[in-house]
């Protein structure tokens, strides 16, 4: 009887560890995020306020160890929310994706499918407390214009937090559009024109993107996340300085000398959505975003 009772328990453990994200709810989600009598950028504060209180609960629902970051911007106040799965006193591995848009756009892959993906790493990742790292889960506030590439954005402010707590940090892993797809030909662009030959002209795929010199984070996270075997996967790395390859938040680690990678489906290169009306809830593809998803719950459970 002790037999089939050690069983039946491996096989619910083996159960949870491998649980599938939810379409359904992924698609719940993102619903809350984007569609709002509002939009949540910088100067619709009750908005974006709205948000991150959402996020804020949707985090406290798994950990207890959940706060906001704030801070005042020309006499308004933002804030960034964190929350940690683990023991602190270890390294930390940070997964983070920003929830504010450019303009009055409704923004549901820029990045309302990259909070979807915090949501569903905090959710999946909750009882995985004893492993080698601390996962640090963060919603970052104003990464769009016109604060992006300034102090002001909250990746910025985060990463230097961590920076000046002297915070030991294993690696960063921003997820910016994560939920687009397209099996046409020619619907993948690049910077650079001659890249075609190399990773092809249809943007069925997810991208890991690296800049030079990059450290062993980069290089794990990259390389189990490929063998995971969840979806698609190319990875890409480029020159610092090269157009797009930092245009996200973990452009604000590496100022602070962190290894931080971004995951993305390449934004404006495939999804002309991009920063448009048209970035909305019935152009995302829920069935890869979830498998872009468990490749990256996949991954980071193996980073332990």
């Amino acid at each position: 009887m002790k037999k089939y009772y050690f069983s039946f328990l491996f096989f619910v453990l083996a159960f949870c560890l491998n649980a599938q994200t939810s379409r359904l709810e992924i698609q719940s989600q993102l619903d809350t995020i984007v569609n709002r009598d509002g939009w949540r950028n910088y100067e619709d504060t009750s908005v974006l306020t709205a948000v991150g209180v959402y996020i804020e609960n949707e985090f406290k629902k798994h950990t207890k160890n959940v706060y906001r970051q704030n801070y005042i911007v020309h006499n308004k106040e933002y804030f960034n929310v964190v929350g940690l799965i683990g023991d602190t006193t270890k390294p930390r591995v940070i997964v983070g994706a920003h929830y504010d848009v450019c303009d009055t756009l409704p923004g549901a892959d820029d990045n309302g499918t990259g909070v979807v993906g915090l949501l569903q790493v905090m959710q999946q990742l909750k009882n995985d407390t004893l492993g080698k790292y601390c996962f640090e889960i963060v919603a970052y506030t104003l990464e769009e214009p016109p604060y992006y590439a300034t102090e002001y954005m909250g990746s910025f402010v985060h990463a230097e937090s961590l920076h000046t707590r002297g915070i030991d940090v294993f690696g960063m892993v921003s997820l910016e559009m994560i939920g687009y797809f397209s099996d046409e030909k020619h619907s993948q662009d690049y910077p650079l024109n001659f890249l075609r030959f190399f990773y092809g002209n249809v943007g069925d795929y997810i991208t890991v993107v690296r800049k030079m010199n990059k450290g062993p984070f980069a290089r794990r996270f990259s390389s189990k996340f490929k063998k995971s075997d969840k979806v698609r996967t190319k990875k890409f790395t480029g020159p610092k300085n090269l157009r797009g390859i930092d245009f996200s938040d973990h452009r604000s680690y590496w100022h602070f000398e962190y290894d931080a990678i971004m995951l993305t489906d390449t934004a404006f290169y495939r999804n002309k959505n991009y920063h448009h009306s048209t970035d909305t809830l019935d152009k995302i593809d829920f069935e890869r975003l979830a498998a872009v998803i468990d490749g990256i719950v996949w991954t980071l459970r193996r980073m332990n």
